[in-house]
């Protein structure tokens, strides 16, 4: 059996929030999307599920202490900023904050996929 990979989704937008998590939960490959709607809800759920992807509107993650703290009590999550448009704003700001990636709201399966597909390809299949 293929492993399946845990999503956190901050977003406060609900709208657009549902959409984003609709699209990844339809994937085989996720077999879970907790949706949260601010940076008090992210800090908690990353701290209690230790998700594999947590993906986070920039905004988010603005606050100086976020990335550093999420490191530490999420190790193994990829972080990673939704934004609006590709910018070189935006990836610089991701590299300061020491973020593992971003993309546009419109492209997150895209790109979710693709973290998927490069993970898995270097983690050896387990003998049953």
């Amino acid at each position: 059996m293929s492993r399946r990979f845990s999503v956190l989704l901050a977003e406060p937008q609900p709208l657009l929030r549902e959409k984003i998590a609709g699209v990844l939960a339809r994937q085989t490959c996720i077999w879970c999307v907790t949706q949260v709607e601010d940076l008090t809800g992210l800090v908690q759920s990353a701290r209690e599920l230790q998700p594999d992807f947590i993906l986070a509107d920039f905004s988010i993650w603005r606050e100086a202490e976020t990335v550093p703290f999420l490191k530490r009590t999420s190790c193994s999550s990829c972080l990673v900023a939704l934004v609006d448009a590709d910018s070189s704003f935006y990836q610089r700001a991701v590299g300061r904050l020491g973020l593992d990636g971003m993309t546009e709201k419109g492209q997150v399966l895209d790109f979710v996929l693709a973290a998927i597909k490069s993970r898995t390809e270097y983690e050896p299949e387990k003998a049953n």
